[in-house]
This record gives structure tokens, C-alpha cells and sequence, in this order.
């Protein structure tokens, strides 16, 4: 009798505690899968305020974002008389009109005497990102360089001159075909240089995380670091926005796990003045 009142009594505990424990498992579970969605974003967010204004690039089908990493930035000094825009030729010093501090004719001076040049694969000068048929435009788009245009060529070579004045570098380019014009000048002579092109991919099950140094490659195809697993749904968009107004991306994510669903999304506000 008192083996019989003992077993019921254990499978009356066992159903009273069998659905608050499973509750429990499962909200630990959809609080795994938040705290990994929530790293994911962002991480993508950090890239994407780090980003060449206006090189923010989607695929038409919204599962993959990349955009050009900004290594270092700053003003220059126009190195042309009477221009204000950059210019770079092979031409030998004291023979193309130069402003430099040393008269050469592929260098130009930037107002800082610490910039940061080891990787940079890429100068950008007003980067206004500007679309034609839906596709960038050559020579106004850093996803469509042309000579002149917005964006140096692959190739071009970057380094740190001797002779710059007080608190100025003077920062030597070698295009690879010899010369390069920047298409435009900017009003507040901003530049940037990038050294890889960052970006991310929803496929499988996954969302990865490539980086990549050849702007004219295809999009990104091959394996990358595995930022969320278990993702059901990913979606990405882009509003450029205006020169009143910041762009905007806007992020989603959703995970799932042994029956357990989470959604997040994320909006990142974008400085696109160049």
C-alpha cells in the first residue's frame, strides 16, 4: 500500500513539474538563439558604419551585403594649381602644374601627420554613388571604376613620402597604368582609403561573413566565416537616402532551433556624405 501511494504521488510530481520544466528549456533555448541573432546584427551593423559612403551594394535578391572598408581617412590638399580635385601622372616633377611640397606629379598632401597607409588598396574621393538603369555609373560609383572616376584602379600602389610640412603627410600613388583623375572634387576635399571589400551572404542554413579584394570579382561565392547557424529566414534592405537625410539598412534574422523560433531585426543608420 505504501509502495502503491508512493508511486502515485511521484507521477503526480513528475506531471505537475514536467511543463513548467519544459518551458523553462525552451525559454532558455529562444534565449540562445536571440543572444546569437543579436551578435550576428551586430557585427553586420560595425561593418556597415565603417563603410566608403555610398558603397553599400545588395544583391537583387536582398540575401547578400557588401560594402568598401574604410582603413583611414581625411583632408587633402588639392595638388594641382588652380584645381581643387586630384590628379596623378608619370610625368617627371616641376612638369604638370603641381602644389605639392616636392613639385611631384603623383603625389598629393593630406592634413595628417598620422595616416594610416599599410593595406590600402583603394583612394576614394566623393564616392556619390550614382545608378544608371539600375546598375552603378562608370566613373560616379565606386562599383564601377573608370579613369577618370570616383575610386583608384586594383593595383594601385601606396606609400609615404618624406618632406611632408608640420602636421601633413605626403601620400604617393602609383596607378597602375601610369596616371588617374579623380572625376570630382570634394566640397569638404574628404577622402577615404580602403583596403578590402567586407560582406555577407544568407545561404544554407547560415550567414557567413567574406571579405575580399578584387572590387571587380562577381559576388562572393565561396566559404566564410559562419556568423549565425540554424537561420530559416534572412532579409536585408537598402534606402540610400538623400543629402538631407542618412541612408538606412535595415536588417532580419530568424533562427531556429529543435522547434524554437526568434525574429530579430535591426535598422542602421548609414553617413553617406562623401
Amino acid at each position: 500500500m505504501v509502495i502503491a501511494l508512493a508511486g502515485a504521488v511521484a507521477v503526480m510530481i513528475s506531471s505537475a513539474l514536467s511543463r513548467p520544466l519544459e518551458g523553462f528549456i525552451a525559454q532558455s533555448r529562444r534565449a540562445e538563439l536571440v543572444d546569437l541573432a543579436a551578435g550576428a546584427l551586430n557585427r553586420m551593423a560595425r561593418d556597415i558604419r565603417l563603410a566608403v559612403p555610398n558603397s553599400v551594394h545588395l544583391n537583387a535578391g536582398g540575401t547578400a551585403i557588401e560594402m568598401f572598408n574604410v582603413l583611414d581617412a581625411g583632408r587633402y590638399r588639392p595638388n594641382r594649381l588652380g584645381g581643387d580635385g586630384l590628379r596623378f601622372t608619370s610625368d617627371a616633377a616641376g612638369t604638370c602644374n603641381s602644389s605639392t611640397v616636392d613639385s611631384s606629379c603623383n603625389s598629393f598632401q593630406v592634413l595628417d601627420p598620422g595616416l594610416l597607409v599599410a593595406g590600402a588598396r583603394w583612394l576614394v574621393v566623393y564616392n556619390i554613388g550614382a545608378e544608371d538603369g539600375g546598375g552603378p555609373l562608370a566613373g560616379s560609383n565606386v562599383w564601377a571604376p573608370a579613369n577618370p572616376g570616383v575610386i583608384t584602379p586594383g593595383g594601385t600602389g601606396f606609400a609615404i613620402s618624406g618632406g611632408a610640412p608640420a602636421g601633413e603627410t605626403l601620400l604617393t600613388l602609383t596607378p597602375p597604368a601610369g596616371s588617374f583623375s579623380f572625376a570630382y572634387a570634394s566640397p569638404q576635399r574628404r577622402f577615404y582609403l580602403a583596403d578590402q571589400i567586407v560582406g555577407y551572404r544568407c545561404g544554407g542554413g547560415q550567414l557567413l561573413r567574406f571579405t575580399r579584394t578584387d572590387s571587380g570579382a562577381p559576388w562572393f561565392s565561396g566559404a566564410g566565416a559562419v556568423q549565425a547557424s540554424n537561420v530559416t529566414a534572412c532579409s536585408m534592405s537598402y534606402q540610400p537616402g538623400s543629402s538631407q537625410r542618412a541612408g538606412l539598412v535595415t536588417l532580419g534574422l530568424t533562427l531556429t532551433l529543435e522547434g524554437e523560433s526568434i525574429e530579430l531585426f535591426q535598422q542602421v543608420h548609414v553617413d553617406n556624405a562623401p
